[in-house]
């Protein structure tokens, strides 16, 4: 059949009255050219409508694979700020967005280039399309700059570009809609002339004959065919269906993936949504959700009502994550998350902040009873045993209370005095609850005025140290010196160890004081006689740095100062936590010759089996133990059972805190071997240490030393 088309199309062209002008013995013959004619006219139209259809599928396809495209670039954005929100490593994110906006820039473009070839209408459409994209672009490149700043703002930046995003596909979705409903029109035109042109057949056949009839029968039938299969496929087209097929088309309906596509960008924008409100470990709200939270209670107990706030945070959580690994740690908070959950009711809500910081936000809960109640539930729920990949875990927590609007009229206000709240249940010896109070605030800011003036102190060289002599228990020669620190603040004077010694510890300041006190000892004991030896104290916290016996070594180094010159104190705290790496760590030091020496002996649980774990070159008696000598007989006592003892491993022994006369008396008859204390000097700097030994020269029996006044404090040390 598709032979003979090309030449009854010719024929078709010829005017009608030139068919019409043959004589009655051509009737027959006419009537059969006005049935070909009818097929013919039918099937160019066919053809015209099907050329139509195609380019208007041609349009629509493109339209789709714009659609795809912006599609496509909205999810690779999605997934790269899936991946920055769980802080999972991505492969060079700056390049990642360099590659969106690229292929943004060409989706504008291809844009443009669709509308060249539109009408007016419809081109101003496209290239307001074009434009929008392009704007778009711009947003992922500022998106870009602001993710590895400040990835929350980022988060907020780019949601409404993803809205828009949204309203883009669908824009396209309906301008391809169109072009498919205009095709579906010219279809169904087309069926409607196939069937006036199968009407006019079936007349012909009628009044020519059988044969004529049973032609343009079957040519109908095949122009008929060829119109329905194109408004058939117009048709699922415009219903999204994946099997439409026009003029061989055979791939799946661009339509249904438009509408596929739409579908999951809208699934996209809902966990973008989630994740910006949501912390994508434990699922829980963050921070962002747990303010909106709070004000939310705010607007709703306007301003008589109240609410509450808890402020948590794991204890000995980060020794979970450094000796398991971050993997257990994660697998820990999850669990600690449902623990918070169950032990909260429906309308609570709970929300990690950060690492191991949680907040908790009742909206009733309002008696003191209740809320110290729910929080001791809390504590014990936290604090039971964990079982994570074999690993048996124990933790703890406190918890920091706050009441709006009684300690804060805003979420920052509550959450930073719940935090201070919780900061005191810390200080307070862990696994407490402790309710905000304002006091705390005043001495949160001084400690924290503390802690940056201690940094400043260390930049300033506002540190010194003073000397306390280590005296012969029977000929009070000087044998050796105690280094003491003290800090001349430049607005306070100076401030007493006992205050800022502890901020260095918890700030991680301590080190550095450690390394500057080790290092100006041995420098200023230098210059003193060759027997006198100085004792410098290590903090716990000191020992957590694997450098420590580099610092030993190069102060040292530094100095010239021989090894069996240094002393180095410590306490039985040292010895608690990790017991084997510190016993390592002092073996080492006194492998290069220094002493060792166990401060404030017999205050602690264990001090005699340190004795067997470390050969220590000497002990100091706790002054508890020498203020009550001599009267008190069980001091005494204890003084003769630690200088038995001592004389037993071979080890030496100083009595610190001496006052009187009459203690010395009694130290020196019980085999003490050195005395320390004011009786015979308070800490001096290291200039006055010249006139103590010429003070003290040829002194046969102990001088009262002068009354304390008020720069005069206890031994204080780094530790």
């Amino acid at each position: 059949m598709k032979a003979y088309l090309p030449a009854a199309a010719r024929l078709s062209n010829w005017p009608f009255a030139v068919k019409m002008a043959f004589c009655p013995a051509l009737a027959m013959v006419a009537l059969l050219g006005m049935g070909l004619h009818g097929i013919l006219v039918s099937s160019e139209q066919a053809k015209l409508v099907g050329a139509l259809v195609e380019q208007d599928l041609v349009a629509s396809t493109r339209l789709a694979t714009s659609a795809t495209e912006l599609q496509g670039i909205n999810g690779a954005l999605y997934r790269l700020t899936t991946l920055q929100a769980g802080r999972s490593p991505v492969a060079d994110p700056d390049v990642q967005i360099r590659r969106l906006v690229e292929r943004t820039s060409t989706l504008a473009d291809a844009l443009e280039e669709q509308a060249a070839s539109k009408a007016p209408e419809d081109a101003a459409r496209l290239l307001r399309l074009a434009m929008e994209v392009r704007i778009y672009r711009d947003a992922i490149d500022v998106f870009g700059s602001m993710l590895e700043i400040d990835f929350p703002s980022a988060v907020e930046f780019i949601v409404p570009f993803d809205d828009n995003a949204r309203r883009l596909l669908l824009e396209m979705g309906v301008l391809a809609a169109e072009v498919v409903q205009e095709a579906h029109g010219r279809a169904e035109a087309s069926a409607r002339m196939a069937e006036h042109s199968r009407l006019v057949l079936a007349a012909t056949a009628f009044l020519s004959a059988l044969v004529l009839f049973g032609v343009s029968a079957i040519l109908t039938r095949w122009t008929v065919r060829g119109v329905k299969q194109i408004a058939s496929a117009t048709e699922r087209v415009a219903r999204g269906s994946a099997d439409a097929d026009i003029q061989r088309l055979t791939r799946g309906d661009e339509l249904g993936t438009i509408v596929r596509s739409l579908a999951v960008f809208q699934e996209n924008i809902s966990r973008i949504a989630f994740l910006a409100h949501h912390d994508p470990l434990t699922h829980l709200p963050n921070r962002v959700l747990f303010h909106d939270r709070v004000q939310q209670c705010l607007a709703r107990t306007d301003h008589s009502g109240s609410f509450t706030v808890l402020c948590l945070d794991l204890d000995r959580f980060k020794a979970v994550n450094d000796t398991l690994g971050h993997p257990v740690g994660d697998v820990l908070l999850c669990q600690v998350a449902e623990r918070l959950r169950a032990c909260v009711r429906e309308g609570d809500t709970v929300a990690r902040l950060g690492g191991d910081e949680f907040a908790i936000v009742l909206p009733n809960i309002l008696e003191p009873a209740e809320i110290d109640a729910l929080a001791t539930r809390i504590i014990a729920a936290v604090g039971a045993a964990y079982e994570v990949n074999g690993h048996q875990i124990g933790i703890g927590t406190s918890i920091g209370v706050a009441v709006a609007r009684a300690d804060g009229a805003t979420s920052h206000e509550l959450l930073k005095n719940a935090d201070t709240a919780l900061y005191g249940a810390k200080s307070n010896g862990r696994g407490t609850v402790c309710f905000y109070e304002a006091a705390m605030n005043a001495s949160l800011q001084k400690r924290r005025a503390l802690e940056i003036g201690l940094r400043m102190a260390l930049l300033r060289d506002e540190f010194l140290l003073h000397y306390q002599p280590l005296v012969d228990a029977r000929s009070h020669d000087i044998l050796g010196f105690e280094a003491l620190i003290r800090w001349m603040h430049p607005e306070r004077g100076l401030v007493p160890p006992g205050e800022f010694i502890p901020i260095a510890e918890s700030c991680g300041l301590i080190s550095e004081i450690g390394r500057w006190t080790l290092r100006r000892a041995c420098l200023d004991a230098r210059s003193w006689p060759g027997h006198v030896k100085v004792a410098v104290n290590l903090s716990p916290v000191q020992f957590k740095d694997r450098q420590l016996l580099e610092v030993v070594r190069t102060a040292l180094e530094e100095s010239g100062l021989a090894a069996e010159r240094l002393e180095l104190e410590i306490t039985e705290s040292v010895l608690l936590h990790d017991s084997e790496a510190v016993l390592s760590s002092l073996h080492r030091i006194k492998a290069l010759g220094v002493q060792i020496s166990m401060d404030d002996f017999g205050t602690g649980y264990s001090s005699l089996s340190y004795l067997r774990s470390f050969p220590f070159d000497k002990i100091k008696i706790d002054r508890s133990f020498v203020r009550d000598m001599p009267h008190d007989s069980n001091s005494v006592a204890i003084v003769r059972a630690v200088v038995g003892l001592s004389a037993t491993f071979g080890i030496s022994v100083t009595a610190e805190g001496v006052e009187t006369s009459e203690q010395a008396r009694q130290l020196a008859l019980e085999d003490c071997d050195q005395l320390q204390g004011y009786l015979f000097s308070r800490p001096v700097p290291a200039t006055a240490i010249s006139e103590l030994f010429e003070r003290m020269a040829g002194t046969d029996s102990v001088v009262s030393a002068p009354p304390l006044g008020p720069a005069t404090w206890p031994a204080a040390t780094v530790a």
